[in-house]
C-alpha cells in the first residue's frame, strides 16, 4: 500500500519540481530585465515623438516663419551651410522637410571626427546655428535607449536584457499554461473571485499573456540594431541578399551584397538642380551605418552612395 502512495506522489514531486524551477527562471529573469525594460520604454516613446520635442527644444534653430517665396535648391543651401563650417567639414547628410516652417539640417563630419548640425532658412539662405549632433537631447536619448551612455559595456547589458526578456517571457508562458481540465478561454481572463495573493497572481498572468506576442515583436525588431546579435543579422542579410530590390531607388542599382563582395555603385543619374550634379565619390561620402560598430559589409543601402533624384520637369 504504502508502495503504490509513494509512486502516486512521484509524478506529482516532479510536477512541483519543475513548476518551482520554472518559477525561479521566470521570477529573476523578470528581477534582471524591468529596470531595462522601463529605461528601454520611456527614451524609445520619447525618441518616436522626436519631430513634436525637437522643435520645443531649438525653435530658433529648427523653426522658421513661411514665406510665399519659393524656396532655395538645395546646392545652395548646402553652399551656404558648408561656409558656416571650419576648413575640412564633410558634408555627410541632410533633412530637408516638406513643412513650410522647418529649417533645413545639413550635418557635417568635422576634422576631430564629431558631427555638427548647421540650421539654414529654406527661404533666404541664412544660417539660424549650429548644434552638435553627438550633445543634442534627442541623441542622448538615443544613446541612452541603446547604450546606457555607458558605451560598449552598455550596448551588451542592453543586448543581455534583451535576450533574458525572452527568457522571461518564455518560462511567463509555461507558467501559465492552463493544466489538466482548465481551458485556455478562461485563462485569457482574470479570475476576479480570488481575494488577496492569488487575484494578483491571476492578473499578472494575463496581463502577462496578452503583452507577450507585442514584446517579443519589440525585442526582436530592437535586436537587429543591437552589436553581436544585430552583427549576425546584418550578414545574414547580406548572405540572402535582403534589402531593397534592384531598382527600387529611382534605378540606381541599390542592394545588400554578399560578404566580401565590394559595394555595387550607384547608377549613372540625370544632373540635379539644373546640372549641378555631384559625382558618386564626392556625394554624402559618410552616408553609411557608421553608428553601428560592424565593419561588415552593407545592410541594404549602408555603403552605398545616396543616389540624386532627378531634377523636376
Amino acid at each position: 500500500m504504502s508502495t503504490t502512495v509513494e509512486q502516486a506522489a512521484s509524478p506529482a514531486r516532479s510536477a512541483s519540481a519543475g513548476y518551482r524551477t520554472l518559477w525561479r527562471w521566470h521570477f529573476y529573469a523578470g528581477l534582471f530585465v524591468m529596470p531595462f525594460l522601463v529605461i528601454l520604454a520611456i527614451t524609445g516613446t520619447l525618441y518616436c515623438f522626436q519631430p513634436q520635442i525637437e522643435p520645443l527644444l531649438y525653435p530658433h534653430r529648427l523653426v522658421v516663419e513661411p514665406r510665399d517665396t519659393p524656396r532655395l535648391d538645395a546646392d545652395t543651401l548646402l553652399a551656404k551651410a558648408r561656409a558656416a563650417m571650419p576648413a575640412g567639414a564633410t558634408p555627410v547628410s541632410v533633412q530637408v522637410s516638406t513643412a513650410p516652417d522647418r529649417s533645413a539640417e545639413y550635418v557635417f563630419r568635422m576634422p576631430d571626427g564629431s558631427r555638427e548640425s548647421v540650421y539654414v532658412n529654406p527661404y533666404d539662405g541664412s544660417v539660424l546655428g549650429t548644434l552638435s549632433v553627438e550633445r543634442r537631447f534627442m541623441q542622448v536619448d538615443r544613446m541612452l535607449h541603446r547604450k546606457l551612455l555607458l558605451g560598449k559595456t552598455g550596448e551588451l547589458l542592453m543586448e543581455l536584457a534583451a535576450c533574458w526578456t525572452l527568457v522571461m517571457i518564455g518560462t511567463g508562458i509555461a507558467l501559465w499554461w492552463p493544466r489538466g481540465s482548465a481551458r485556455i478561454g478562461r485563462a485569457l481572463r482574470p479570475d476576479l473571485s480570488l481575494r488577496g495573493r492569488p487575484l494578483w497572481k491571476s492578473v499578472h498572468a494575463t496581463a502577462g499573456i496578452w503583452l507577450a506576442a507585442g514584446t517579443v515583436a519589440f525585442i526582436l525588431t530592437g535586436l537587429p540594431w543591437s552589436g553581436s546579435w544585430g552583427k549576425n543579422f546584418k550578414a545574414l542579410a547580406a548572405t540572402v541578399n535582403l534589402g531593397a530590390p534592384e531598382g527600387a531607388w529611382g534605378g540606381a542599382s541599390v542592394r545588400s551584397t554578399r560578404a566580401g563582395a565590394p559595394a555595387q555603385p550607384a547608377a549613372a543619374q540625370p544632373p540635379a538642380h539644373g546640372g549641378h550634379h555631384h559625382e558618386a565619390g564626392e556625394s554624402m561620402p559618410g552616408m553609411v551605418m557608421d553608428d553601428l560598430p560592424l565593419p561588415q559589409t552593407p545592410w541594404a543601402v549602408g555603403n552605398v552612395p545616396v543616389p540624386h533624384s532627378p531634377s523636376a520637369p
